[in-house]
């Protein structure tokens, strides 16, 4: 997979599903009509004047604040017991 651009404001959302083997596709980018875009299993956020946050800190900071996020979604090795390749979405711009 080459690096999928999230050109359009999506929200990161804890979608519930939890796995002892990694990667866990736990967190969804919905649009503002709360259409699925993607399902990652990591989320960074990487925006200067930002602390950096990954995963559930993020989901936390999406949920108290109301925001949206630009970035893109690339894969990772997940570790030697991963059964596949793990998608990260890295929030590179944060939108209200």
């Amino acid at each position: 997979m080459a690096i999928q651009e999230i050109n359009q404001p999506v929200k990161v959302i804890d979608n519930g599903i939890r796995s002892f083997i990694p990667p866990c596709f736990c967190f969804e980018l919905r649009d503002r009509s709360n259409s699925l875009v993607a399902t990652v299993s990591q989320v960074a956020l990487e925006v200067e004047g930002h602390p950096r946050l990954k995963d559930f800190e993020v989901v936390d900071l999406f949920r108290q604040n109301e925001l949206w996020a630009l970035g893109t979604i690339s894969e990772y090795d997940a570790g030697p017991q991963a059964r596949e390749t793990g998608r990260r979405f890295t929030i590179r711009q944060l939108v209200r």
